[in-house]
């Protein structure tokens, strides 16, 4: 009687497993998200203003107080190139990143906050859809909140920025590529 009641107990633990493991839907039948996209970015009321981006550059990270580091990067579309001094040339898109890390060191992965003050951890963010380097007059969209994350991606990063203009429109998108010494 005691060896039936051991059968008994290891065959329904193996009938429970059996029936735990077969009766659990695949991962590969859930429902996949729509595709990341990256090197596109949108702005405006609607879905339909959008850039992509094709280069980023930047620019010797500077020390603006005692402990406070700035860089400043500059992503752009095909229109803008750079000259022999270094500099923005033509007419197109330009979207200015400045980050202020705790060290001398270019591009410190994490997420940063979206605002104008010159904290570490802080952001600024704008972007010009007209811009042109021959005018003085070129005004950029300031991003008022939101985030901006830092991630190392083989030999360059992914910059992500989610935030909300002066205007109030949402402002997203991911660049993924190589970054520039201007």
């Amino acid at each position: 009687m005691k060896n039936n009641a051991v059968k008994n107990t290891v065959f329904g633990l193996v009938a429970l497993f059996l029936f735990s493991v077969t009766s659990c839907d695949s991962d590969d039948d859930l429902p996949s998200g729509p595709p990341l996209v990256v090197n596109l970015f949108c702005y405006g009321t609607d879905s339909a203003s959008s850039f992509e981006s094709t280069k980023a550059f930047y620019n010797d990270v500077e020390e603006v107080r005692p402990s406070v580091y700035r860089t400043a990067a500059f992503i752009t579309d095909e229109s803008l190139t750079v000259d022999m001094n270094s500099e923005l040339q033509g007419a197109g898109v330009l979207l200015e990143i400045v980050l202020y890390g705790d060290r001398d060191v270019v591009f410190q992965s994490g997420t940063y906050k979206i605002d104008p003050n010159q904290e570490i951890g802080n952001a600024f963010v704008s972007y010009d859809v007209d811009y042109d380097s021959t005018s003085a007059t070129n005004r950029g969209l300031i991003l008022t909140s939101g985030y901006l994350r830092v991630t190392p991606y083989r030999t360059g990063y992914a910059i992500e920025i989610d935030g909300d203009d002066i205007n109030g429109d949402r402002f997203h998108g991911i660049y993924l590529g190589d970054v520039t010494l201007l």
